[in-house]
């Protein structure tokens, strides 16, 4: 009894209502899907990278366009808004397990690179529609926990596809057999197809808005300083993440078990920050929370890639994933509370994409970056956008404990 109760502050789990543990169960599959699929091109790249014959930094520009591609899912955002949040989100589940895949499956770099786009456009879509769900079907006491549990389920899918690199190095095709291993994600979609719900905040104001009142209308603004924040943060992190390995195995000298062990050290530890930044953003604030994580993540990622010492990498990794980990839930539920319900689905998404396209960035940037200043440096450089993140999350008014049913289109 004394224990929980220590630990009720941090993890209120019989707060939740059985409809909490639903919605949370259901989208933490969804999450478990994403994060394995995501992750495959970067977990296995260096062998990935010589399976198709390309340089670093073709291997970056190629996961770049592909990410830019992802804005297809853009009228998967407006779908959200005008039909409903579920059926949406379901196409890109689908999209997010064939695109992934197939992968497996291409010829060359740019059928790779074509499969990859579709891969992450069902990424994007999910990554708005899901954060959308939760928000609008979860308590409001618990909204941003509950989001930590889905980030949790992405880290968690991320770590598997980690385990799966020992299968990428046994031969010229065998990067392949991590890919064709997303196929498996075919076996939860029918489950998927009938436990995902409607919401009943859509139910409530279904009005569906028009896509100039982000780009240009009253909630511009906001828009805006939200796609900043996001593409700062991904042009770091995603950089940060994709050449995780190649920076272990090649310049630090660790081989393959020992980076698969030292990534998932500092990654199970850091996880911890999905329900810390979930907690902080319930009952301190979603912008302080949000600030605080940004800060985090830029200064272990720098450790991480400035030493060579492993154990100092290792407490980098971890210190970076915490606040990488803490920024899904605040970030998230900040996002879903800062817009009407009629916009939600579709300034959620389009966040989201953004957020691809800074990751996009991040990766592109390297080829110019890569082979003449290096690793280190590239990670340095791009880490000054995440500190103008936190500085524009400043901007952003505190909605916690928001009425998602008291915001409408044309009102504040």
């Amino acid at each position: 009894m004394r224990l929980r109760r220590a630990l009720d502050p941090l993890l209120p789990i019989d707060r939740f209502t059985a409809g909490d543990r639903r919605i949370v169960i259901t989208i933490w599959m969804a999450g478990l899907i994403q994060g394995f699929a995501q992750s495959q091109a970067s977990a296995s790249l260096p062998f990935t990278r010589a399976g198709l014959g390309l340089s670093e930094g073709e291997m970056s520009l190629l996961l770049g366009f592909a990410r830019l591609a992802a804005f297809a899912a853009l009228p998967l955002g407006w779908l959200g808004d005008h039909i409903g949040r579920r059926r949406p989100f379901l196409v890109a589940v689908t999209l997010m397990v064939l695109g992934g895949s197939i992968a497996g499956l291409a010829a060359d770099a740019v059928q790779f690179g074509v499969s990859h786009a579709v891969l992450r456009t069902g990424t994007a879509a999910v990554s708005g529609l899901a954060l959308v769900i939760l928000a609008e079907t979860a308590s409001v006491a618990i909204r941003a926990y509950a989001m930590s549990f889905y980030g949790a389920a992405v880290s968690f899918g991320s770590g598997l596809a980690l385990m799966a690199l020992p299968l990428a190095e046994g031969g010229p095709d065998a990067w392949r057999v991590p890919h064709l291993l997303i196929a498996a994600g075919l076996l939860l979609i029918p489950l998927l197809v009938r436990r995902v719900p409607e919401t009943k905040v859509f139910h409530h104001r279904p009005e569906g808005g028009h896509w100039r009142e982000l780009v240009r209308g009253e909630w511009s603004d906001r828009f805006w300083i939200v796609v900043s924040i996001g593409f700062l943060a991904s042009a770091f992190g995603a950089f940060a993440a994709a050449f995780s390995t190649e920076r272990l195995i090649t310049q630090v000298g660790l081989d393959t078990g020992s980076t698969v062990l030292t990534l998932l050290a500092g990654g199970t530890l850091g996880a911890v920050g999905f329900f810390v930044g979930g907690r902080l953003a319930d009952t301190w604030g979603r912008r302080p929370t949000t600030v605080l994580s940004l800060l985090l993540a830029v200064s272990g990622g720098t450790v991480a890639y400035s030493v060579d010492n492993v154990p100092m990498v290792v407490a980098g990794l971890v210190v970076s994933s915490f606040g990488t980990f803490a920024l899904v839930p605040s970030a998230g539920s900040h996002r879903a509370e800062l817009f009407p319900t009629g916009l939600r689905s579709s300034a959620t998404t389009a966040v989201a994409n953004f957020t691809l396209a800074g990751s996009a960035f991040g990766l592109i940037v390297g080829i110019f970056t890569i082979d003449t200043l290096g690793l280190t440096t590239t990670v340095l450089l791009l880490g000054i956008g995440m500190l103008l993140a936190a500085l524009l999350t400043l901007r952003l008014p505190e909605t916690k404990g928001q009425d998602l049913t008291a915001i409408s289109v044309d009102r504040r």
